[in-house]
C-alpha cells in the first residue's frame, strides 16, 4: 500500500508465513510516492522495473532503476521502494521462500550455490541492467510468470516456481558465479552442517571458534574448516562476523544503543574491531548506516530532485 513520503517506519514484514511458494506484487503510480517504508523479512525478493522509474534503496545503496532493470534483495536485508516523479510507473516483484529454491533435503553443494541469495552476502550483485537481464532467460521467465499469473491455468503455481527456480539459476550462472568443488559430501556431514549452522545463529553473539565448534560437533579441526569453506565460500570467522554485522544492522535500525553497547551484544570482543568488520562488509561505518536509516525517507525523495 502507498504511503506518505513522510513515513519513517521501519519494521519486520512477518507476511512470509502465509506464502505457501511465492507472492505476486504488481505496483502501479502516477505521482510521486513512498510505496513501501524502510523493511525487511525472511523472504527473497526481484523487483522488475515494467514502465517509469523507481528508487529502490537496499542496505546503504540506492538504485535508480528504469524499464527493463531489476534488483534482487536478498533475505532479511533492509530496502524500501520509491517512486520519485510524477507519471506512470508500474513494476513486477515476486517474493518467495528460502525453501522454493532450498531444503534441507538436497545436498550441501546445491546448497553451496543459493545460500549466498539466503543469507544476504554483501559480495553478490542486487541491481541488474536491462542488458543483463535481457542477455539471458530472466525476461522470458518474468513475462512467462505474469503469463502464468494472469491465465492460471493447471498446475500455474508450479509452473511459476520452475521459473523462479530459472531466474536463479541465469544468476548464478551469468553474474554470481560461486566455482563449487563437485567433490560430493556424504549425508553425515551435510546433517551436521545443517546443525551448525543454525548453531551459529541462535549462539553468534557468545565466544565462538572453529576449535570449539568443531569439537561440539565431533570433527577434526581441519575438516571442519575444510568443509566450512567449501559449503559457504568462506572461513568460520568471516562467516561469524557476517553473521554478527547483519544483526548489528538490525540493531543500528531498530534501538537506541550506542555503537559500543552493539558490539558487545552481538559478540565483537571490541568497538574497534567491530567497526573494522562493519566497514569491510558494508563499505561503510556502522555510525554512517545508522545516520542513513534515521534521515526519514522524504529527504531520501528530496535529494533525488536536487
Amino acid at each position: 500500500m502507498a504511503q506518505d513520503l513522510t513515513s519513517n517506519s521501519i519494521y519486520e514484514e512477518k507476511g512470509e508465513s502465509r506464502l505457501e511458494d511465492y507472492e505476486l506484487v504488481y505496483q502501479i503510480c502516477d505521482h510521486p510516492v513512498l510505496m513501501t517504508s524502510p523493511h525487511y523479512h525472511n523472504v527473497i525478493e526481484i523487483i522488475y522495473i515494467l514502465e517509469g522509474k523507481f528508487v529502490v534503496t537496499v542496505n546503504d545503496a540506492k538504485y535508480t532503476l528504469s524499464p527493463g532493470e531489476m534488483v534482487l534483495i536478498n533475505a532479511k536485508e533492509v530496502h524500501s521502494v520509491i517512486v520519485p516523479d510524477h507519471g506512470i510507473h508500474r513494476s513486477f516483484a515476486v517474493k518467495f521462500l528460502p525453501e522454493t529454491i532450498c531444503s534441507d533435503t538436497q545436498s550441501l553443494m546445491e546448497l553451496k550455490y543459493v545460500i549466498p541469495y539466503i543469507m544476504a552476502f554483501s559480495d553478490f550483485k542486487t541491481r541488474y541492467t536491462k542488458e543483463e537481464v535481457e542477455n539471458s532467460n530472466i525476461k522470458s521467465c518474468i513475462d512467462n510468470i505474469m503469463k502464468e499469473d494472469r491465465e492460471r491455468g493447471y498446475a500455474y503455481k508450479f509452473a511459476i516456481r520452475i521459473y523462479i527456480s530459472h531466474i536463479l539459476l541465469d544468476l548464478i550462472r551469468k553474474v554470481n558465479t560461486v566455482n563449487p568443488s563437485e567433490e560430493e559430501i556424504s549425508e553425515s556431514i551435510r546433517n551436521k552442517f545443517t546443525d551448525i549452522f543454525h548453531y551459529i545463529s541462535g549462539n553468534y553473539a557468545e565466544k565462538l571458534t572453529a576449535v570449539q565448534i568443531a569439537k561440539k560437533f565431533g570433527l577434526r579441526q581441519s575438516d571442519f574448516s575444510a568443509y566450512f569453506k567449501k559449503i559457504t565460500g568462506k572461513s568460520f570467522n568471516e562467516y561469524l562476523n557476517y553473521v554478527r554485522v547483519c544483526k548489528a544492522k538490525r540493531m543500528l535500525i531498530n534501538s537506541e544503543m550506542n555503537i559500543s553497547e552493539i558490539a558487545l551484544s552481538v559478540g565483537f570482543s571490541s568497538t574497534s574491531y567491530f567497526i573494522n568488520c562493519f566497514k569491510t562488509q558494508m563499505e561503510i561505518t556502522p555510525m554512517g548506516f545508522k545516520q542513513i536509516y534515521n534521515d526519514p525517507p522524504a529527504s531520501v525523495y528530496y535529494h533525488l530532485e536536487s
